[in-house]
């Protein structure tokens, strides 16, 4: 592909897209985490996904409407009783590795602007996490206005 394209079809996947989808999610895992993941249970898990509107959202990046998916981002909400207002969470953002450098990244991040900017959408805030080593992802976050809040992340599982 040119390097110089910048125009890319960002849109909402279809379900026939979930195993790309899955695949991405488990390449990202092991490219930043060094994470091997189940196949089967992220299978599932986009699947599920898909079925989730408006909690769960998907946008894909394609060079054609009917071309494959060479880049994702998942979008979650979460409800601000601070902000009145829903936190968008922009999580699973790959590209796939022949597609980089080709402006996919910030195609899916100006449609995710777009969309927040839309008062219908109820969008106060967008947000993601980033593993803290990982500073190409950091710097580009940075570059698109995005800044560091300062948080941690802390986890527990329920069981």
């Amino acid at each position: 592909m040119n390097p110089q394209k910048n125009h890319w079809q960002i849109e909402p996947p279809s379900e026939a897209d979930a195993p790309t989808l899955a695949r991405f999610n488990r390449l990202l895992a092991l490219e930043t985490e060094n994470i091997n993941l189940d196949e089967a249970t992220v299978l599932s898990g986009v699947r599920r996904g898909l079925g989730l509107q408006p909690e769960v959202r998907y946008l894909v990046a394609r060079a054609t409407s009917q071309g494959p998916v060479v880049g994702q981002l998942m979008l979650t909400r979460e409800w601000s009783d601070w902000r009145d207002g829903w936190v968008w969470w922009i999580q699973s953002v790959y590209v796939d590795m022949a597609h980089r450098r080709q402006g996919i990244m910030q195609a899916l991040f100006a449609k995710v602007a777009t969309l927040a900017a839309d008062p219908h959408q109820g969008a106060v805030l967008v947000r993601l996490y980033v593993e803290e080593h990982n500073s190409q992802a950091q710097k580009f976050y940075s570059q698109i206005g995005m800044a560091n809040e300062g948080y941690q992340v802390w986890a527990r599982k329920p069981r």
